[in-house]
């Protein structure tokens, strides 16, 4: 329970080792960044918060004994010990990974930080859980239950959570992105009739292959991945293929909106493809989708065109099935549904508050907490 006199709600972001805010700010300003703060935790200031955020300027020898400490338990003690007293200070922990909830949770556990609130983000403990030796499930699943709350992004991560952590108290939280920096913008098409296919992403469920086998050498397609990966000598083997590496924000929104449909395509999941879906969305470009991971929690049947996983004949059929009015149409639809359940990163701060009442002693009003 907060104390009463109306204080704002102190809300601290325990944000994994690396993601540092002000170089994080600073790559936002220059133009390689697409929001101000990572996953936009900024703006729970709007939501009624006092935001403060994780450090992560460690000595050498720290990050040392971290390695360590990944190979064997794979928690972040020593940076969860180096924020301790940001986490004593708070009223409520965020994370967006269970490995440093957990990390967190073990230190209350020890006695090293006071009891608080934690609200967690999971993907990996609940994908490998099954793989887990026994003495990491049973270190897990102890420290997740005392977790007041784990959130998954999507359906599939959520479902599998309940079937293999039953006793963890879990729930679905919509994603939100920037969506000041991805407006709407009309896929502009091509005058000289191409099917101009773009794809994003670095994450190991992407399925480039399925791409380049459903449309590389085809002069009725133009294919573009960004991609930091993929080997150069893709773009000898295939005529229609450009691979733009890191393009700054200004360069990717453009890339999406030249596109006649933005594809996502994946390897079976339970997690991916919610980024570059949202982005499409926010900007009212279409999409084709594998229907696994991620984009079926966020869209729906008349949204996007979703085809199975390492069907390359099902990605042409989808891309040849649609008249423009038609594309636009979807396209629409799926703008409309973006505004609706606001997968804007104030939305999901807006969640936040909501999830964050009950625990804090507060109520919550239209997402924003009561002061």
């Amino acid at each position: 329970m907060v104390e009463a006199g109306g204080r704002r709600p102190r809300l601290y972001v325990h944000l994994p080792f690396g993601r540092n805010v002000v170089k994080y700010r600073k790559q936002f300003e220059e133009g390689t960044e697409p929001d101000e703060s990572p996953y936009g935790f900024h703006r729970a200031a709007e939501c009624g918060f006092d935001v403060t955020y994780s450090d992560d300027d460690f000595r050498p020898l720290s990050r040392k004994i971290a390695r360590w400490d990944e190979r064997t338990i794979r928690l972040d003690m020593p940076h969860a010990l180096f924020n301790r007293r940001r986490m004593a200070a708070a009223d409520i922990i965020v994370t967006m990974s269970e490995w440093d909830a957990m990390a967190a949770q073990l230190l209350m556990v020890m006695g090293l930080v006071p009891r608080k609130p934690i609200i967690g983000t999971a993907i990996w403990v609940i994908d490998w859980w099954e793989s887990l030796n026994a003495g990491r499930q049973f270190l897990y699943r102890n420290l997740l239950k005392r977790i007041p709350l784990l959130l998954t992004h999507t359906q599939p991560c959520l479902d599998a959570c309940r079937r293999r952590l039953p006793d963890v108290n879990a729930a679905l939280m919509h994603f939100g992105i920037a969506a000041e920096n991805f407006a709407p913008h009309a896929a502009e098409g091509d005058a000289r009739g191409v099917t101009r296919i773009v794809a994003a992403g670095n994450d190991m469920t992407r399925d480039w292959q399925v791409l380049l086998d459903a449309f590389g050498n085809d002069p009725d397609y133009e294919l573009v991945i960004m991609n930091r990966e993929l080997p150069d000598d893709l773009l000898t083997k295939y005529s229609n293929l450009t691979i733009p590496r890191s393009p700054p924000l200004a360069e990717w929104r453009r890339l999406y909106a030249s596109a006649t449909y933005i594809a996502v395509p994946m390897r079976d999941n339970i997690y991916s493809g919610i980024t570059v879906a949202l982005e499409a969305m926010a900007m009212g470009i279409p999409v084709i989708a594998s229907r696994t991971g991620g984009v079926p929690t966020y869209m729906a049947e008349d949204e996007a065109l979703f085809v199975p996983p390492g069907d390359a004949a099902a990605w042409k059929t989808a891309a040849r099935s649609q008249t423009p009015d038609e594309r636009r149409a979807m396209a629409e639809r799926a703008q409309a549904r973006f505004r609706r359940d606001d997968y804007s990163t104030l939305g999901m701060m807006r969640r936040y508050a909501r999830f964050s009442a009950p625990l804090i002693g507060r109520e919550e009003k239209n997402g924003r907490i009561d002061g």
